[in-house]
């Protein structure tokens, strides 16, 4: 059995080791995954080949807010860009999933789908090529008002979960 004195002497030991180890964490936001001289990026306005018109438009300024709330890459002017975003928002789709006991719609479910081509100005290379796929549901109520902003509601939060997906996969590259 080991003394009490050399018990205590090892768990001080093994606390310090576990405290000053470090454990691979890091707080978000105050690191990335990017090359040293990838400091800028420039995210012009997407393009919309989607059947939806004007929806790209603020999905570029949600993807633009994310960006803006990381705060690790700063929004410049394209010419000044290390990093170029060229999106594509390229499909949208309405589907109706389930219905009432009145055989009305009552849940429906946006697809998006985002093509996504990013651009390193400084290599003159293709830094990351991807196709991002999402789906949100919202609820459908016989109050036509009430469906259009739950669906409006729904493209929103649709849009914040692009814009941090596209930050994360940028940045993070994850």
């Amino acid at each position: 059995m080991m003394p009490k004195k050399n018990f205590k002497w090892l768990s001080v030991i093994a606390i310090y080791c576990l405290v000053f180890s470090g454990c691979g964490y890091r707080l978000i936001g105050t690191n990335s995954a990017l090359p040293p001289h990838i400091k800028t990026i420039h995210i012009p306005v997407f393009e919309n080949t989607s059947a939806q018109p004007e929806i790209h438009r603020q999905l570029t300024s949600f993807v633009l807010q994310s960006f803006i709330s990381d705060g690790r890459l700063k929004i410049v002017k394209k010419e000044e860009a290390d990093l170029v975003v060229d999106g594509k928002l390229s499909y949208y789709n309405l589907r109706n999933v389930a219905f009432s006991s009145q055989d009305l719609v009552s849940d429906i479910i946006i697809e998006l789908h985002i093509d996504l081509k990013v651009i390193d100005q400084v290599k003159n290379e293709i830094f990351m090529e991807k196709e991002l796929k999402q789906q949100w549901d919202y609820k459908s109520t016989p109050d036509l008002a009430d469906t259009e902003t739950a669906r409006l509601d729904a493209l929103d939060q649709a849009y914040i979960d692009f814009g941090n997906r596209i930050v994360s996969l940028i940045i993070d590259q994850f």
